[in-house]
């Protein structure tokens, strides 16, 4: 009987993990308010997941605010470049997309911008928890994660179908936003770590 009550048993870890979520989750949406935000919130939630969820060795709030101000500059200057470059693409691609439609042989182009469209989602997938788990310029950061995603990419496709997966559960059902960020998070951790400890020299693993 005592052990039902045991707070390290199963039931009550999965219990607290859950909370976790949810708790690290509302963050998440309150620092992406801003919008100009989203990339720090993102990073901040990555890092939250992987040590205070996965790894049990912190705590969500600290670690979060930790995680935002200390990676907020470059996290927004990335957040920033992929906005204005997807924005840039998304209005290109519906134009040239159009333009095939019509016969125009300039519509052609349309093919090129959906190439750089999966190398921009590439950089997407990666580029925060990145930015959370090592220490680089922003040059060096889009160069290494392109060379990663399409390095590896049976865990890069794996984990696009993730994203999309989260986005159209919250689509459906938008009141799952209160822990489907952390639950992607959750779903990718392991794939992304995976990946990152390939290029991590064995005396720093």
């Amino acid at each position: 009987m005592s052990e039902l009550f045991n707070m390290n048993n199963g039931f009550f870890r999965i219990i607290s993990k859950a909370v976790d979520c949810v708790f690290v989750s509302l963050l998440w949406i309150v620092g992406c308010i801003p919008i100009v935000t989203i990339g720090a919130s993102t990073t901040a939630l990555y890092y939250t997941v992987h040590k205070s969820i996965c790894e049990d060795n912190g705590y969500v709030f600290r670690d979060f605010k930790n995680s935002f101000l200390s990676n907020f500059k470059q996290s927004t200057i990335a957040w920033i470049l992929l906005a204005f470059v997807g924005g840039f693409l998304g209005v290109d691609g519906y134009m040239t997309y159009h333009m095939k439609k019509a016969g125009d042989s300039v519509g052609n182009v349309y093919y090129v911008i959906l190439v750089l469209i999966v190398l921009l989602a590439i950089v997407f997938t990666y580029v925060f928890s990145y930015i959370s788990r090592f220490r680089d310029g922003i040059k060096t950061i889009f160069k290494n994660v392109i060379f990663i995603g399409l390095g590896n990419l049976l865990p890069t496709i794996l984990m696009l179908i993730t994203l999309a997966i989260a986005a159209y559960v919250v689509y459906v059902l938008p009141v799952l936003i209160v822990i489907a960020p952390a639950l992607y998070m959750l779903g990718i951790e392991q794939l992304t770590e995976r990946v990152y400890k390939r290029y991590i020299p064995q005396e720093e693993a």
